[in-house]
């Protein structure tokens, strides 16, 4: 069973049933990224939500176009939705996940946070290249090669996603949404370290060891020594985002982490 609703504005879909597994994506993604794991999840006995971001996928553009302000929306998805719930976000959903867990920790059961946003050590460098990407002369094309970079493996499932970031890249609103998340990158707020303090639900790290964005070896153990308490999965050579690059191989390391946290809210 499949049902969508107009949730906080946003264009939200559930499938299956059990308790609550939310799928969040990445800056210029959309929910579709997770076409290749979601039924995987259902059949597993979740109950998956999968979430377009304000100006993505089929949500329409509303409140502010920044890593920390999607925190908040997170939150508003999250009681429209009702109950608690387990957050799987990748990049800048990761970064929301945090937030939410550590804001409203009645709402999270747990974390999977695939190379989460945040993490990046602060530094000229890394200010002026999120802000280099967010302008406007640099973010179509940003946009469209990225993905080509980061999405390490070849698939059917990673040809749709390079697909879609290039005929997204050639709309103006998609466009600005992302360089504004770009840039909001490099604001001092974007720091998940202080979020991860907070955190105490039980947490997934999962990463790519080729992830050319947040590098394994630098936001990895980052995030790591943030999240101390963390069980650890790595995808030797894959990128930014193996639910998509190696979906099979994805669905089988975070089962057992899954699987605990589906027999704790099942009581």
């Amino acid at each position: 069973m499949t049902s969508t609703s107009p949730t906080a504005d946003l264009h939200v879909e559930s499938t299956g049933s059990g308790p609550s597994l939310v799928l969040l994506h990445a800056n210029g993604g959309d929910r579709r990224d997770f076409v290749s794991v979601a039924g995987g999840f259902a059949e597993s006995g979740w109950r998956v939500t999968t979430v377009d971001w304000p100006g993505h996928g089929q949500s329409p553009r509303h409140g502010p176009e920044t890593a920390l302000g999607f925190g908040p929306v997170l939150a508003q998805v999250l009681d429209a939705l009702g109950g608690r719930h387990v957050l799987l976000g990748n990049s800048l959903g990761g970064f929301a996940a945090l937030h939410a867990a550590a804001h409203r920790p009645d709402r999270v059961d747990g974390l999977v946070l695939v190379s989460p946003g945040g993490f990046s050590p602060r530094g000229v460098a890394t200010t002026l290249a999120c802000r280099l990407i967010g302008s406007a002369p640099v973010a179509p094309r940003a946009y469209r090669r990225l993905p080509r970079l980061y999405l390490r493996d070849r698939n059917p499932g990673v040809a749709a996603a390079i697909d879609r970031a290039e005929q997204a890249s050639r709309s103006p609103q998609r466009t600005q949404v992302y360089a504004n998340l770009w840039r909001s990158f490099a604001d001092p707020g974007h720091d998940a370290r202080g979020l991860a303090a907070a955190v105490h639900c039980p947490t997934l790290l999962a990463w790519g060891t080729r992830d050319p964005i947040l590098p394994w070896y630098v936001d990895g153990r980052r995030a790591r020594a943030a999240l101390p308490s963390a069980e650890v999965v790595t995808f030797p050579g894959a990128g930014h985002q193996p639910f998509i690059e190696r979906p099979a191989e994805f669905l089988e390391r975070t089962s057992p982490f899954l699987a605990q946290l589906r027999e704790r809210a099942l009581g």
